[in-house]
């Protein structure tokens, strides 16, 4: 979607439609993990062909916003620091894919309670305040490559665990190298009794 430049302007001189933000709330790993996934999604691409994901870009989506007002932020900041998540690890130990777009991934086979707890207490307060989501469960993965040519093989997979210590706030930005993603916002999440 553009900026709107010039939408909204008609007979009567209405105003321009207000500038928005491509937003999304995910976990976001650190350097080690971003690294061990990265190295996951080569390993991937050179089995399956497409285009992995730059480790910049690695992450893994808790909720979608999509095309937001920018003078959203701040209340969607105010949100996210009333959440009181618990730290967990999230163990990576299953890779799938999804033919129709031909998306490999990365994820749990169990959900950790935590994660689970952090996702819904998140949508359940975005909806309560108005912020329109998409109507399907929430299915953690981490996307490692786009326009795979095949699935990939069925073989075991060396578990990567992840210590999830807080959750984030993204902008997606695109540009003509492609989307940039962009952290507005960091929330810790509480160390357990």
């Amino acid at each position: 979607m553009d900026s709107g430049e010039g939408a909204g302007e008609g007979a009567g001189g209405a105003a321009r439609q207000e500038p928005g933000l491509r937003l999304f709330f995910a976990l976001w790993p650190d350097s080690a993990t971003s690294a061990a996934l990265h190295a996951r999604a080569r390993t991937l691409q050179a089995e399956c062909g497409g285009r992995a994901m730059r480790r910049d870009t690695i992450h893994l989506t808790l909720a979608f916003l999509g095309d937001t007002p920018a003078r959203e932020v701040e209340r969607l900041q105010a949100l996210a620091a009333q959440l009181e998540g618990e730290r967990f690890a999230l163990v990576l130990d299953h890779v799938g894919s999804w033919k129709r777009n031909r998306v490999l991934w990365t994820g749990p086979s169990i959900l950790p309670p935590a994660l689970a707890a952090l996702a819904q207490d998140l949508e359940a307060r975005l909806r309560v305040a108005g912020f329109a989501l998409e109507e399907r469960a929430f299915s953690p993965h981490v996307t490692l490559v786009r326009t795979a040519r095949v699935a990939p093989a069925a073989a075991p997979l060396t578990p990567l665990r992840w210590r999830v210590a807080s959750f984030v706030l993204v902008a997606s930005e695109r540009s003509a190298a492609g989307a940039h993603y962009r952290v507005i916002g960091r929330w810790p999440l509480q160390q357990r009794g």
